[in-house]
């Protein structure tokens, strides 16, 4: 990632071993540092990797037209690099919001985008509301000091996310129960629409149950919603809290508001996507440490078994999803 460089920044490729049936590739999408850093130091994911990064990052420039505009904006830059065809989306934190805003675009205008989404990457994305209807008292994380221009760029997020709400979809499959089949580590699961898979953080590639969860409740009409539930998901959760700044008199930082949930807050409050959760022992703002080899070398071991689980999954009951199949 440097000004004026290509955008996106393919930063893995297919091993010549998979050429002849290779894997879905996978986009990831910045954090609200605007950087792609964190996904250059990840070890191989055995496919095409590629990395969204701020545009606005050098110029430290908000965007007028919020998530809508930068979902927009890079669904045209996928486009522009040639990918076509269903790919893997994902990214960390507010990557992981701007994934399923650009997910909810394809779901409302399919026609228009010759890309679909097969499986979503969440990386420790909690569910979020907008921030100005938080009524918990949050404290502040304590951050070692950031680049100007990282800074510049949680700034401009901070505002845009005050007022900003998730994309919405109605819930619904058509009056359909899907199963869904999943295929890890040489293991067969038959996932009920209530169940996800679970991996604690110190499981195995072996270490797979099911944990029951709560049904989403859509209340209401609403002309944005998109149809069904979004793509598929494996959320990356970690299990540490963030170091908060020393006055805060112990309160929790935003980012861990829903840390003790399994789900991150999502049960039960949004149309259920997410079918795994694997644990990773570390806080959401030091999941990515370039000075650490063995946490990244976890980090890298555990993104890839989540995409296994993407790549296993079989839908029993065959009817499309506009914007996921």
């Amino acid at each position: 990632m440097y000004e004026g460089g290509p955008n996106p920044t393919q930063v893995q490729f297919a091993p010549p071993a998979k050429a002849a049936n290779p894997p879905l590739p996978l986009v990831l999408i910045h954090d609200g540092g605007g950087t792609t850093f964190s996904y250059f130091i990840l070890g191989s994911l055995s496919r095409d990797v590629w990395a969204i990064h701020n545009p606005k990052y050098f110029d430290g420039l908000a965007w007028e037209g919020g998530m809508d505009e930068m979902a927009r904006t890079y669904l045209k830059f996928i486009v522009d690099e040639g990918l076509s065809g269903p790919i893997m989306l994902g990214g960390w934190s507010l990557g992981g919001f701007l994934s399923l805003t650009m997910a909810h675009l394809i779901a409302q205008n399919p026609d228009a985008y010759p890309i679909s989404i097969a499986g979503l990457l969440v990386i420790d994305s909690p569910y979020h509301i907008a921030r100005s209807k938080v009524k918990e008292a949050t404290s502040k994380a304590q951050l070692d000091t950031l680049p100007e221009l990282v800074q510049k760029a949680f700034d401009n997020c901070d505002i845009m996310l005050q007022n900003w709400d998730l994309p919405q979809w109605n819930g619904g499959d058509g009056g359909k129960t899907k199963d869904m089949k999943v295929t890890i580590g040489g293991q067969k699961f038959k996932l009920q629409p209530s169940q996800v898979l679970y991996k604690p953080s110190d499981g195995d590639h072996q270490t797979w149950n099911t944990i029951e969860t709560k049904p989403f409740e859509r209340k209401g009409e609403d002309s944005t919603l998109a149809a069904g539930s979004p793509p598929p998901a494996v959320l990356i959760r970690c299990t540490k809290p963030a170091k908060a700044k020393d006055d805060t008199q112990g309160l929790p930082c935003l980012i861990d508001l829903h840390r003790e949930e399994r789900l991150l807050g999502w049960e039960g409050r949004y149309a259920s996507f997410i079918k795994a959760v694997i644990d990773v022992d570390a806080d959401h703002y030091g999941i990515f440490d370039r000075m650490d080899s063995e946490r990244m070398d976890r980090i890298t071991e555990r993104l890839a078994w989540g995409l296994e689980v993407l790549d296993g999954l079989e839908v029993k009951e065959k009817k499309k999803v506009l914007g996921v199949f």
